[in-house]
């Protein structure tokens, strides 16, 4: 490339408030996207010595991961999570997303809607993806999730800006359903509708079973133990995903899964709401990219824009943010090759590197050591 070229696009991306990015170094792109939240999933389900129990989350963490990413720096708990991972948004402060309750929202009509809450807009993952010809879905395993239903319906969904006009309703699939197989089958059920109708799709996917677990009777990982048998049932359903993706040529090599968490467990025993509590806040971010690789470090791959936090603190003051649930929602569009949410705040420039380059290479994540233990 010409010189004065080269200049002149350099000057473009300063101009554009964009990071400049080589062509080598640009991210896959995929036809199908889940963004997996598993609810309450404490990282040590991810550690190498538990592979044998947990294939399938161990095949996601064959690639880009870390177990020392963080929920959000304010709030432990999971509506206001889920809501920073669908808009790309904290929760605090002006430009955040404001929602701060965790019950079953009231009706849309009376202030059920995210925008309501902000007195704006909130654009989301949904918007982003339906408008540009994607099919959607929202799988989830708790009814309180309808706050999402309701603030991208048909009644409160923004209008669609990008030509041709795919309506507000944001969400194609909404369905609740606590069981991970079944959750399984009809985010399966999304992607086949897309492939079949030559769209690319989104679909977030939350799984409760660990969170009920974990309230039911605490977040105990040793062997054996209720919670750890609750995260098989999650990766029974994930398997399935795999093994079906695996088998069907139509999309297997064209879908992408980022697996994170809203928050982990066991401050209090039964519960998770002390924000400062390391087991609470530290949670796992899975990048996997239509096949095994080798595991490499998400904090190594990320210098310039990510700092890793020692295993007890929330972030690191006056550093660079860590790795963070928020982090999923452009993560997830960019693997489509869509741009990032307007008004978010994590990863608004997809910034966030999730592919391997020559430049970063693979490495093992010496980080995974210090994910929190019950005292």
């Amino acid at each position: 490339m010409p010189l004065h070229l080269q200049c002149f696009l350099m000057m473009l991306a300063i101009c554009m408030g964009s990071p400049m990015v080589r062509a080598d170094e640009q991210p896959p792109s995929f036809d199908h996207v889940i963004l997996i939240s598993v609810d309450g999933l404490r990282p040590e389900c991810l550690q190498p010595e538990m592979a044998s129990a947990y294939p399938a989350l161990a095949r996601l963490a064959r690639g880009p991961h870390t177990l020392q990413a963080r929920c959000d720096p304010d709030i432990s708990i999971t509506l206001p999570n889920h809501c920073d991972m669908i808009t790309g948004r904290l929760a605090a402060g002006t430009s955040g997303h404001g929602w701060l309750k965790n019950e079953d929202p009231p009706a849309r009509k009376h202030g059920g809607t995210l925008h309501a809450n902000k007195v704006d807009y909130v654009s989301s993952i949904f918007d982003v993806a339906h408008d540009r010809g994607a099919r959607t879905a929202l799988i989830c395993g708790k009814w309180k999730f309808v706050l999402f239903e309701q603030s991208y319906g048909q009644d409160a969904g923004g209008p669609d800006k990008v030509a041709p006009d795919n309506s507000r309703d944001k969400i194609d699939l909404f369905v609740c359903d606590s069981e991970a197989l079944s959750q399984s089958d009809s985010v399966l059920a999304t992607i086949r509708h897309a492939a079949a109708t030559n769209q690319k799709s989104l679909t977030l996917w939350h799984i409760p079973t660990p969170d009920f677990q974990g309230h039911a009777t605490g977040w105990d990982v040793s062997e054996g133990s209720p919670y750890r048998q609750s995260v098989a049932t999650v990766d029974h359903g994930i398997e399935n995903i795999l093994t079906q993706v695996d088998a069907d040529a139509h999309v297997r090599g064209r879908v992408a899964i980022v697996l994170t968490a809203d928050h982990g467990g066991g401050v209090p025993a039964i519960s998770h709401v002390d924000a400062e509590a390391p087991i609470n806040f530290t949670i796992p971010f899975l990048v996997w990219l239509a096949k095994d690789s080798q595991a490499c470090d998400l904090y190594g791959m990320n210098p310039e824009c990510r700092s890793l936090p020692a295993a007890s603190q929330r972030f690191v003051p006056d550093a660079r943010p860590p790795i963070r649930n928020a982090d999923a929602a452009n993560v997830a569009l960019g693997l489509i090759g869509l741009p990032p949410i307007p008004g978010s705040t994590a990863n608004a420039q997809q910034e966030l590197r999730v592919s391997p380059t020559p430049h970063h290479p693979i490495q093992a994540q010496a980080a995974d050591k210090g994910a929190p233990h019950d005292s």
